[in-house]
């Protein structure tokens, strides 16, 4: 009898503990899917042909790695992407390395690791302030976590802020204006038998109040998706529906710039794709794209790239990965050019390649954008903020705006009607200290009178202008 009940009690044991670690349905590791003997590393002599002539082979990562944090940041003189933590094994093992890849000089190097081992945790800018959130900090059926750092990249020096309302894992957050993080959807672990919800909470941080606010829910609860801002326009494109769907919206939500919790939802053209795991970022004022991904709720990992307009609402086809990735890292940065246009440059690296692959290799691409758009003039440094009257005004559909900055500064350039309603967000990011043109076309407004506001710093200034068409 004793013999049966021992039996039993470990028969109840085994069968709990194999539920609690299947209880994970959306694969985050490799060997989930493949097992440990499974996973191999794609060795750069193996690397494929890039598809097409604008990307260029950089330096690879000192070590592969998959689903961490990643932002580009500049000085005005040299470019780094920064990546924080992720994955190195395949099985789930977060690392608390950091590193930091120099486009200027091919080079990557260690800064300071982060206070503790994170993955599948987001990432966000603002200023010269990094930010990183949520994740894993262990191997499942470790649970979801709370923790919130900002890194200096000044001193080198991680600092603990208050934790995220809830434990969160693919999560996106976004930078906004000077001293806002909007944290994004994700998977809520609430560690009730690993309980996990699909949320559908938008939530931001006042990094001058140290306070968390529920801003506007999203209208559909998701996971792992595309995401960028233009101005206060935050973009959202597919993502994990639930453990087995994927989704292949676009969502576009407007931040009312009188209540920023205020988030106006519109549902727009469908992304040509069902995947998760790929990156979107902002190329102009009116463009955003779309790299990479996976085609299934595990790991199928995809060359395909696309661009979204944001005027048209339509999406087209652009220029394929040099490999498929998906849960790789990746930044952009656009370059103030003293003289002529405005040089986007796109880094991606790591992530998951074809098969049960972890890759290091890093590319980077490098676009040149139309005459809209900002570029900075001169080389002297002014003395005081100002805002110059624009050029020609009238003007039909274009003009220019000058304006100065005596010091690195978050600035907002903003277009208004005369009824006072913004019509669009010129420039929202930090300048160095310089002298600027934005040349903009209002080629989708009627004729009329209009007002630009710039603001940086306690400088405010208002001029008005017409558009005459």
């Amino acid at each position: 009898m004793f013999k049966f009940y021992c039996r039993t009690i470990f028969s109840l044991i085994t069968i709990a503990a194999f539920s609690f670690i299947n209880a994970q349905t959306i694969p985050t590791t490799l060997e989930e899917i493949y097992g440990k003997d499974g996973i191999k590393v794609f060795e750069d002599s193996n690397i494929d042909a890039p598809l097409g002539g604008n990307w260029i082979q950089g330096t690879s990562m000192p070590f592969p790695r998959y689903y961490g944090g990643s932002v580009m940041y500049s000085d005005g003189v040299d470019e780094w992407l920064y990546v924080f933590g992720g994955d190195t094994t395949g099985s789930g093992d977060p690392t608390t390395s950091c590193l930091r890849y120099s486009v200027n000089n091919d080079t990557w190097e260690y800064i300071a690791p982060l206070p503790e081992p994170l993955r599948v945790n987001a990432a966000a800018k603002l200023g010269n302030k990094l930010y990183t959130m949520g994740g894993f900090n262990a191997p499942f059926p470790a649970p979801a976590v709370r923790s919130f750092y900002e890194y200096d990249i000044a001193t080198d020096t991680w600092t603990q802020l208050p934790d995220l309302p809830v434990p969160l894992f693919f999560t996106g957050a976004i930078g906004f204006e000077d001293s806002l993080i909007y944290i994004i959807g994700g998977i809520e672990d609430v560690q009730l038998a690993r309980g996990d919800l699909w949320s559908v909470k938008v939530r931001f941080y006042n990094i001058d109040e140290s306070t968390f606010k529920d801003a506007d829910d999203l209208p559909q609860a998701t996971a792992n998706f595309g995401k960028s801002i233009i101005g206060n326009t935050i973009y959202l494109t597919a993502g994990l529906k639930s453990e087995t769907e994927l989704w292949n919206f676009t969502y576009k939500g407007e931040i009312n710039l009188s209540d920023r919790a205020n988030i106006n939802w519109t549902q727009e053209a469908d992304y040509p794709l069902s995947l998760q795991a790929h990156y979107g970022y902002k190329f102009s004022d009116t463009e955003i794209r779309y790299l990479g991904g996976s085609l299934t709720t595990g790991f199928n990992p995809i060359r395909t790239t696309y661009s979204y307009n944001t005027n048209s609402n339509e999406y087209t086809m652009d220029e394929d990965l040099p490999y498929p990735a998906m849960a790789f890292y990746a930044g952009f940065i656009p370059m103030m050019s003293k003289a002529g246009p405005e040089i986007i440059t796109t880094v991606i690296t790591g992530g998951i390649t074809t098969g049960p692959m972890l890759t290091g290799q890093t590319w980077i691409r490098k676009d040149t954008l139309s005459a809209q758009g900002i570029n900075e003039i001169g080389n002297s440094v002014p003395d005081n903020y100002s805002l110059s009257q624009n050029y020609p005004n009238p003007f039909n559909p274009s003009t220019t705006i000058k304006f100065s900055v005596p010091e690195e500064s978050f600035v907002s350039l903003k277009v208004y009607n005369a009824l006072g309603e913004i019509v669009t967000e010129l420039v929202s990011e930090t300048l160095s200290a310089g002298v600027y043109e934005y040349s903009w076309e209002g080629v989708n407004l009627p004729s009329g009178i209009y007002f630009y506001t710039l603001t940086a710093n306690n400088f405010t200034q208002t001029k008005k202008f017409v558009l005459l068409k």
